[in-house]
């Protein structure tokens, strides 16, 4: 399983799953395959319906064009960006197969981000031309024609650290598997069982929740003399990040920062 590093503010690497390429390939052809039923049922019942309307206009060819243009071309080159934009990074086809893009610090794609990847989708472009095909034998040579356009993708794909096709690297985003799971020892999650449990240092709700992760590998760590001054830095640079003051140890800090975490966010 290829993995993802993401350091947070306080040094501390996480890791992500980057989602499969078969997975990537998979939710594409999904979404394909959703645009394809659409420009047909448009093309087929839509039209065949307002041709027998516009038989008698003159210009029918410029009104069918133009109708064409809104409800086909402009939806088809739309599909990818609004979903992705609306969906949290996901379009149809990416949902169904778990999968989602993100930028490279772990957060969810803004949407300049989510712009520049979809205005570098080769695809997106040669895909238009599905609403102009009526014969299925053209429509196979297209299919063949957007393999080709997908090309530059695919080795960009094979050959990057982290699996990005040229729109995730000049965006700075990736696309990772949401349905990787840690279990639930490998999570921020502990069970606070004393209801008169009273937090001292609630501002650590300040902090997010891949930096609480960060400070749970840091205290699950093998303790050493090194791991005991890193713990003393990190415990100084949230002091400074939070405005408050550490009472006892490094370690007992770290803790009690874990702690007063989960009772916050378990009660409220």
């Amino acid at each position: 399983m290829a993995l993802f590093t993401v350091s947070t503010p306080f040094n501390i690497d996480l890791e992500f799953s980057l989602a499969a390429f078969h997975k990537r390939m998979l939710a594409w052809l999904i979404d394909l395959g959703f645009l394809t039923v659409y420009c047909y049922i448009m093309l087929f019942f839509v039209y065949g319906n307002v041709g027998d309307n516009l038989r008698e206009i003159d210009d029918r060819f410029q009104v069918e064009t133009v109708l064409r243009l809104f409800t086909i071309t402009i939806p088809v080159m739309l599909y990818h960006l609004l979903f992705e934009v609306f969906m949290n990074g996901r379009s149809p086809g990416k949902w169904l197969m778990g999968i989602r893009v993100m930028n490279k610090e772990g957060a969810s794609a803004s949407f300049s981000q989510l712009v520049l990847r979809w205005i570098l989708f080769l695809p997106n472009y040669f895909l238009v031309l599905v609403t102009y095909v009526y014969a299925p034998a053209y429509l196979f040579g297209l299919l063949a024609v957007l393999g080709i356009a997908a090309l530059p993708d695919v080795i960009a794909i094979a050959v990057s650290a982290n699996s990005q096709r040229l729109g995730d690297l000049a965006a700075g985003t990736v696309i990772v598997d949401t349905r990787y799971k840690m279990n639930l020892a490998e999570t921020i999650y502990m069970e606070v069982e004393d209801t008169g449990y009273q937090p001292l240092y609630p501002q650590v709700l300040k902090l997010s929740d891949r930096d609480i992760n960060g400070i749970r590998n840091l205290l699950n760590g093998k303790v050493t003399r090194d791991s005991e001054n890193y713990m003393l830095r990190v415990a100084y640079r949230i002091e400074e990040v939070l405005d408050i003051k550490m009472n006892g140890d490094a370690l007992t800090f770290l803790q009690t920062l874990l702690k007063d975490y989960n009772y916050l966010t378990q009660n409220n």
